[in-house]
């Protein structure tokens, strides 16, 4: 299994699911019936949650080098990412224990900003690998 995540089409492949899951994300969380865990939104958000478990563990090396401050400092926007995933993940922990409105507002709040920053996160990894990819042909 390590070595399968670790090949770069699997990667490339979890990244689309990624982005994908990210707009199914986006858009079923205006239905009304969003808040319930038989949702489409909740459904849908919890394989994208999965999906970026694998992500996190296909990077888990980098992860670890971010606690150092030269690595952080150079990785800003991957050190912001994991930050509003941690702030998504108690968000979402916070329905465990009852949904209601300030939680749903709590967790809306976070995801909107998390949203941002993955975008950001996605286009600057993008570009890196673009720039990167034209420099070895």
């Amino acid at each position: 299994m390590k070595i399968l995540l670790s090949k770069p089409i699997v990667k490339a492949a979890v990244d689309i699911v990624l982005i994908a899951g990210l707009f199914v994300s986006m858009i079923t969380a205006k239905s009304t019936y969003s808040a319930s865990w038989r949702s489409l939104h909740c459904m849908a958000s919890m394989a994208w949650y999965a999906m970026m478990l694998v992500h996190i563990w296909t990077h888990r090396r980098l992860l670890k080098a971010l606690v150092k401050p030269k690595v952080m400092k150079r990785n800003m926007i991957t050190f912001l990412t994991f930050v509003m995933f941690v702030l998504m993940t108690f968000s979402i922990l916070l329905f465990v224990f009852g949904v209601n409105r300030q939680s749903t507002h709590i967790h809306h709040t976070i995801a909107h900003l998390f949203w941002i920053v993955m975008i950001i996160h996605a286009i600057s990894k993008a570009k890196k690998l673009y720039i990167y990819s034209n420099r070895t042909s």
